[in-house]
């Protein structure tokens, strides 16, 4: 009796270790189903060749950053209650930190700083989105303003200035200044000089009534920035920096110009002076006539004569002379003007120059761009006929340019043939299958 009741209490006690080992696996499936479930984020690690964007918590100043190749977006970090100054439409993005909501803290008012002196120096009147809050937030701005009309003028990228209150900034493009902020900074329009000052005028040893070539009737006017902050400024093209040292002189055309570093608003006289390249002139001499001779009592009459003629003969070479000087005047006014070196300008250092590639405004590019597409289009009803390009035209095919196929035959092996196409091939196969 003993010795049957052995092999069934083994038999149980295996089937109940078989009952739990299920057990344990149908719990270890359920839960990980679950946690893949409810799921809908993924490391960092797995997105590659993309900048992460960081909020940040603390910060006492504001943090610029220009982002992507060429730079047309940037990045700020703002500290709490500083207010930021963007340009309206060109605000991306707005996103604050990951543990407090910050974003519904934000205030944003639209504002028109400094509008009447921009209009009278400028012709022109910007318009800014101030944003501010109580808490730390960040902001993406893009270059490229859609309420101002510049969404069409190409190409505009990113430069950050950051001002400590040791040098000012003169910007001559009045639609660079993209975003500002700092409690401290200041900015200012002023009328841009027309002629350079008394000690630039002794320095280069040439008359004070030397124009800068800066003002004209397009433009009576650039923006000052000082104090202390960031600001945010878009150039045509790409932004370039030139450091000159003392001494040291440059030739720039005026219209690619976009800042330059200065000392009070007074300062753009004693670094800037209009150049224009030297044309060759012809020097007329004047012809020296003997003076009359002294009069007699023999030749009275003769001496009044001879002071006439010597009177009108200046008075002709004087009249010459005058004329050769506008006709002169009038070659090089006409060279610059062709040559396109009438809107060239010296600086002198030490000075920062900020450069901008492109010179043509948005407007004006656009009417260039639809000029082009009309010479280019073709007349309403006709079609473009396709060109015959290379690969269309006939060219002698060689063995080396078929199609190349092998066959097994009995007694043969593997034999090989050249074919330019597979149709008459599949063909023959087909055929001898079906004998």
């Amino acid at each position: 009796m003993i010795t049957t009741l052995k092999p069934r209490v083994s038999s149980i006690s295996s089937f109940l270790t078989q009952l739990t080992l299920r057990r344990t696996i149908t719990i270890s499936q359920s839960s990980t189903s679950s946690t893949e479930s409810t799921k809908t984020t993924t490391e960092s690690t797995n997105i590659q060749d993309v900048e992460e964007l960081v909020g940040y918590r603390t910060l006492e100043t504001a943090e610029f950053k220009a982002l992507g190749n060429p730079q047309t977006i940037l990045s700020i970090n703002s500290p709490p209650s500083v207010p930021i100054y963007v340009r309206r439409g060109s605000l991306l993005s707005i996103y604050g930190l990951q543990e407090i909501s910050s974003i519904s803290s934000v205030r944003s008012t639209l504002e028109f700083p400094k509008w009447f002196k921009k209009l009278i120096y400028g012709g022109f009147v910007s318009s800014y989105q101030k944003l501010i809050s109580t808490t730390p937030f960040s902001i993406l701005v893009t270059s490229i303003s859609r309420t101002s009309g510049s969404s069409g003028s190409g190409q505009k990228s990113f430069v950050c200035l950051s001002l400590d209150g040791t040098n000012d900034w003169a910007v001559l493009n009045r639609s660079a200044i993209q975003i500002y902020t700092g409690n401290s900074l200041n900015l200012d329009m002023h009328p841009l000089p027309r002629t350079i000052s008394r000690k630039l005028s002794q320095k280069l040893n040439i008359s004070g009534r030397t124009p800068t070539g800066l003002n004209s009737w397009k433009q009576l006017g650039y923006c000052l920035i000082n104090g202390r902050g960031q600001v945010g400024l878009v150039g045509n093209g790409s932004v370039y920096n030139i450091n000159l040292d003392d001494g040291e002189e440059i030739l720039i055309n005026k219209k690619n110009l976009l800042a330059i570093t200065v000392n009070g608003s007074n300062d753009l006289q004693n670094c800037i002076v209009k150049y224009s390249f030297p044309v060759d002139e012809q020097v007329i001499e004047e012809v020296e006539t003997p003076a009359p001779v002294k009069s007699t009592s023999s030749s009275t009459q003769w001496g009044k004569i001879s002071n006439q003629l010597y009177h009108i003969q200046k008075y002709i070479s004087n009249f010459f002379g005058t004329i050769a000087n506008y006709t002169n005047w009038g070659k090089s006014k006409t060279y610059n003007i062709l040559v396109g070196n009438q809107e060239f300008i010296k600086i002198i250092g030490p000075r920062n120059i900020l450069l901008q590639s492109n010179t043509i405004t948005g407007p004006s590019r656009q009417r260039l761009y639809n000029r082009s597409a009309k010479s280019t289009a073709p007349p309403p009803g006709e079609f473009l006929q396709p060109q015959p390009t290379a690969e269309s035209q006939p060219v002698d095919k060689t063995s080396s340019d078929y199609l190349n196929y092998v066959t097994i035959k009995p007694g043969k092996g593997a034999v090989f043939k050249s074919t330019p196409d597979f149709s008459e091939s599949v063909k023959q196969i087909e055929s001898s299958s079906k004998k």
